[in-house]
Parts: structure tokens; sequence; C-alpha cells
């Protein structure tokens, strides 16, 4: 009988994470995404992507709330004040909304959205991807929930999982196979984080504890991938993309 139980819950999930990633666009998936999980809305919100040399808020929002509140919400430009979006920006880690402080300026946000009939009970898992770009996954608790807390519990590793899948999709939709993003490996970045701060090949070889033929052949994989004849050029393309900190 347990072992049944657990075999149909297993097939439940991978049906749900077929149907998710098998849909014919973000859109789609999160619609689906919110009717197979105990939630009453899903939002994905891109906010950061690169074109080119340029960075910027992408306007790249899909979301399962009414289009009245998704207007008024853009209109009385509650996205400057959101403490789930601000957060989020600066948070590496999935958050429940209880962990958010009290702000001010949120105070007419949450009121209306209440209005609205949404909980103020929700769950946000930030995503960041291998250069850079940043995403959020948000998820608003059902109304009359009153067990949100062991839902998140019993759910975050799958939430976290598809949120990166739905990023992936994002991505895709956005740029199709010209993703604009250069992919550096973590040894790359790293020598071009020493490298912005003043370090040459002999000084990273020291401090990264490996051969300084090993850094040159990291400098020029840099230069290449981001496509640049020197690397002071590499390193301020990297900061305008935001693959380093400046």
């Amino acid at each position: 009988m347990t072992t049944n139980a657990i075999t149909d819950a297993e097939e439940k999930r991978v049906g749900i994470f077929n149907a998710i990633k098998n849909a014919i666009d973000v859109e789609t998936a999160i619609h689906i995404f919110r009717d197979a999980y105990p939630v009453a809305h899903v939002s994905y919100h891109m906010n950061q992507s690169v074109a080119g040399e340029i960075v910027f808020d992408t306007p790249y929002v899909k979301t399962t709330y009414s289009p009245a509140w998704v207007g008024q919400y853009l209109v009385k430009g509650y996205i400057t004040v959101d403490p789930v979006i601000n957060e989020g920006k600066m948070r590496a880690l999935p958050f429940n909304w209880t962990e958010l402080e009290p702000v001010e300026a949120a105070i007419e946000l949450f009121t209306e959205f209440q209005a609205q009939g949404h909980s103020p009970q929700g769950f946000t898992i930030p995503i960041v991807d291998k250069v850079g770009r940043r995403g959020l996954f948000s998820l608003n608790a059902e109304v009359d929930c009153d067990n949100w807390e062991e839902i998140i519990a019993e759910y975050t590793e799958d939430w976290v999982e598809l949120g990166y899948t739905l990023h992936k999709r994002a991505i895709f939709e956005l740029f199709g196979d010209n993703d604009p993003a250069p992919t550096l490996s973590p040894r790359e970045l790293e020598t071009l984080h020493w490298t912005a701060l003043g370090k040459d090949y002999k000084d990273i070889a020291a401090i990264l504890n490996i051969s300084e033929n090993t850094i040159r052949t990291y400098m020029r994989a840099i230069r290449y991938k981001l496509d640049c004849s020197t690397l002071t050029q590499a390193v301020a393309k990297a900061i305008k993309l935001k693959l380093i900190d400046p």
C-alpha cells in the first residue's frame, strides 16, 4: 500500500514536470504549474537580461494574475516599491514573504493587493543563471491557506527546479538560439575578477594556486568569448554585462 502510494505520487510529480517542460510557452507553463500545485497565482519575472553589450531590465513578465490587477500594479508604479521585487534582486536563496520587513511605501500596494482578493502569503525563488542574469519565480498562496509553511517545505525542491526550467524557456523565447550572453567558466570569471582589481597573470596564478600558463589560457579564452582584443576591453564589457561586479 505504502509502495503504491509512493509510486503514484512520483508518477504524478513526473507528469507535472513533463507537462511544464513540454508546454508550448512560458505563459502556458505557469498556468499548468498553478493548476498542479496548491497555489493561487504564479509569476515569472526576468528582471535582468542582455542584448549585445547593453544590460537592461527586461519587461518580460508572465503571470496568472488578472489583467486588471497587473494594469493597476503597473500604472501606479508599484514595481518600484514592491519589497518582493526589491528583495529578490538582492537575495540568492528562496524566501517566504513573511521574512520581508514592512515598508511604508508599500502599504498601499499590499492593501490593494489584498482588496483584490489575494493572499498576503507568498514564496519567491530568485534565479541567477551562470552568466549572471536574474529572474524571480513567485508563488502566491490561496486565500484560505492555513498550512503555507508545510506546503513550502514539501515543494520547495521541485519549485526551484521548475523555476530554473521556466527561466531557460524565457531566455529561449527572447533570443531563440542566439543568446547574446557569453558563457564563462567559474575559473574564467575568477580570472576576470582579479584582472578587474589590477592583478596581472602572475598575481592571479599565485592567488588561484594554478600555473601562469593556465591563467594565460583563461585570458585568451575570455578575450575570445567576449570578442575583445584586450583584457581591459574584456573587463569593461564584463562589467557592463554584469558578469562581474565593478
